[in-house]
């Protein structure tokens, strides 16, 4: 037997070699997407927000003014605006409002009524917070806000009494200046007032007056004490009377150890500053 051939025997291999397949990842393939650091010529960039307009902008209180006053328990209107250095106005509804004398009275808007700021004398301020992060404020001061009838009031008392001294029968009057004060609620009237009395040209008499009023819109009542010490008295005589513009008068009249009062009282308020008696 011969032997076999060099090429008989690399047939005869091939023909029993087993069959491989290769398989590829095509994922494994594919071009990486993790961001290298580097940027697409296509990526958009985020433009940054134009405050350019708000650039030396001011805020200023237009209603109320300084010194203004406002009835309290009316509706009141409250304006304020930012404006240029050319003075021009721009919009802006964010502007918050205070009081120094009424800490819980706060609103927010540029243009606003409102009825619910207390009594007092006020310093008002306007502030705003400006996109570009700028703070801007403005303060009136000097805003009083009360009753409208609240007040100091001045005037007359006249007191006219009749009476017997020493069994003869006397009628004789007296005038004195009175002093009146009004709440800032306007629901309470407190005043004082003394005339003295000449009784047959030897014996004067010093009779004090105080009176406590109630208001009920322009009616007033309560009761005149009268304090005569001659007659030992010291007595409430129920009094009432009105109130219209600033003026107010009451009357009272009535009779005692053997005496018949009448009194009335006339004042005008001459400032709104609520004097202390």
């Amino acid at each position: 037997m011969s032997k076999p051939t060099f090429l008989a025997l690399t047939a005869l291999l091939s023909g029993c070699a087993p069959d491989y397949k290769v398989i590829v990842d095509e994922e494994s393939l594919a071009p990486s997407t993790a961001d290298d650091g580097s940027d697409d010529e296509g990526d958009e960039v985020e433009e940054e927000e134009d405050y350019s307009m708000y650039e030396g902008a001011m805020i200023r209180i237009i209603e109320p003014a300084s010194g203004d006053f406002l009835p309290w328990g009316d509706i009141h209107n409250f304006q304020a605006v930012l404006e240029t250095p050319d003075g021009e106005y721009l919009p802006f509804d964010g502007i918050e409002w205070s009081s120094d004398e009424d800490g819980a009275w706060t609103q927010t808007g540029s243009d606003l009524e409102d009825d619910s700021i207390d009594v007092g004398t006020h310093n008002i301020t306007a502030q705003a917070v400006l996109p570009d992060g700028a703070r801007l404020a403005h303060t009136i001061g000097g805003v009083l806000v009360q009753h409208p009838a609240a007040g100091t009031y001045v005037g007359d008392m006249v007191l006219g009494i009749d009476l017997e001294y020493g069994g003869t029968p006397i009628g004789t009057s007296c005038i004195g200046g009175a002093v009146v004060v009004i709440d800032a609620y306007g629901e309470e009237a407190l005043g004082v007032s003394a005339c003295t009395l000449d009784l047959l040209g030897y014996l004067t008499l010093e009779v004090n007056h105080v009176f406590e009023y109630e208001i009920d819109e322009e009616e007033i009542f309560g009761n005149a004490f009268v304090e005569l010490s001659f007659l030992g008295w010291d007595l409430p005589f129920e009094s009432e009377g009105s109130l219209r513009d600033g003026s107010m008068m009451s009357s009272w009249s009535g009779g005692a150890g053997g005496a018949e009062l009448e009194g009335t009282l006339e004042v005008e308020r001459i400032t709104r500053e609520i004097t202390e008696l």
